[in-house]
């Protein structure tokens, strides 16, 4: 693979983040650039203010730049919201052969050819005339009713089947994300959307957890995104519109205070347990706009927080419970976003779904450069963009550098003029 500059875009309710990268292998990527900054204008992952999205979208992209010392070219972002839509159908082909009664080989054309088979079948359904299909994941192949095969290339048959997932979202909020990068200055592929979802698995599951049976469960600052993974497969994929926020939010009205010193009080003194929370701790509540501060118990605080989390994640387990059994997710609960560092939500988590729980961080053992600031669940994302981007066999644009500050750029004229003068005298 040649190295190519990749640009990884998480846009949040909450953050965008910006990584640039440079991918010598899909194995071996270099982290050129990290940036991240508050947005504005997105709400749930749809797009509520494009002048406000895609002016926090240009600044974050260009701290990421001047980090990097290159342009952000062929660039990934992801998608997530409640327009987000699943459909599972069937896709068949026949396999060409030499004679009548002889097999033919399945080469990787075939693969995609009956991929294409299952997606086409779909969109041709009525509902879907609005949608874009964000990705096509076989669930399993069929060779002449043999079914369950995994990889059936140069394997042989007559017929062809898969059962595909197909994800698609609505081409409205698509076309308005692709606007905000547009509006800031910057181009984006229709194809390089990525679900938020895969993006996140991309980071932060081993190949057992996919295998035996996860729960992955990203809770960010506007939805948590919910993902079913078994033998290896992406199975299901489900959008709730309640996440990080909604907790903020409770809390300024509970606490009568900002929503910036709600989101304060959440990060460093949250806990989504209150019996855990000792009874005597207080806390400075800052007044809205002037008004008198008051000292309230950090246990009220919990108890408005453990209520909101509690509800969040039954809405979850709601969602869930008729997808999945727990014998089928041998592996338990992975939990990842920005509110998953909320002190003991792992207890309540593994309290509501009965499943162990594990809080996960994004695996950085493909990346090198200065990449201490990735171990975070908030860039679990943003690792997770570049992991898929760096797994697909294309050719993207060259990189292009960003020239240095004025003042160097005046001392290389001046030795070049002299140079000039020099060779010419």
């Amino acid at each position: 693979m040649k190295q190519n500059i990749i640009t990884a875009l998480d846009i949040g309710s909450s953050n965008i983040r910006c990584i640039i990268a440079k991918i010598k292998t899909p194995e071996h990527i270099e982290v050129l650039g990290i940036s991240q900054n508050p947005s504005e204008g997105i709400e749930k992952g749809i797009v509520k203010d494009i002048q406000a999205v895609a002016e926090a979208v240009k600044k974050t992209i260009k701290e990421a730049e001047n980090a990097a010392s290159t342009k952000a070219i062929n660039i990934f972002t992801n998608v997530t919201g409640e327009h987000i839509r699943t459909v599972l159908s069937d896709g068949r082909i026949s396999i060409p052969t030499n004679s009548p009664n002889e097999p033919g080989e399945i080469t990787q054309e075939h693969i995609d050819q009956v991929i294409a088979d299952a997606r086409n079948s779909v969109k041709i359904q009525k509902g879907f005339e609005r949608s874009q299909i964000l990705h096509a994941i076989p669930q399993c192949f069929i060779i002449d009713g043999q079914d369950d095969i995994r990889n059936p290339i140069r394997m042989t048959g007559f017929h062809l089947m898969t059962k595909v997932l197909t994800i698609f979202g609505e081409v409205t909020p698509l076309r308005n994300l692709a606007k905000c990068i547009e509006l800031a200055g910057y181009d984006l592929e229709p194809d390089n959307f990525i679900l938020n979802h895969i993006a996140i698995s991309e980071s932060v599951l081993s190949d057992d957890e996919r295998r035996l049976g996860t729960l992955l469960i990203d809770i960010g600052g506007g939805t948590c995104d919910l993902s079913l993974f078994h033998r290896g497969v992406l199975e299901k994929v489900l959008v709730v519109p309640m996440a990080g926020a909604d907790i903020t939010e409770d809390l300024a009205i509970g606490l009568k205070t900002t929503l910036s010193n709600a989101e304060y009080i959440k990060t460093h003194y949250g806990v989504a347990l209150a019996n855990s929370v000792d009874p005597d701790m207080e806390i400075e509540i800052e007044g809205i706009s002037g008004r008198a501060s008051q000292r309230k118990s950090q246990v009220l605080v919990s108890h408005v927080i453990q209520h909101r989390v509690e509800e969040m994640l039954t809405l979850c387990y709601e969602h869930l419970k008729n997808f999945y059994t727990p014998e089928l997710v041998t592996a338990g609960i992975v939990l990842t976003g920005g509110t998953a560092k909320l002190q003991e939500i792992d207890a309540v988590v593994k309290n509501i779904f009965n499943l162990n729980v594990k809080i996960a961080t994004p695996n950085l053992n493909r990346l090198n450069g200065s990449i201490s600031r990735l171990e975070d669940s908030d860039f679990a994302t943003c690792v997770g963009l570049l992991y898929y981007a760096a797994s697909l066999d294309r050719d993207y644009k060259n990189a292009v550098r960003i020239p240095g500050n004025f003042q160097a750029s005046k001392l290389f004229d001046k030795i070049k003029n002299i140079i000039k003068e020099f060779t010419s005298s």
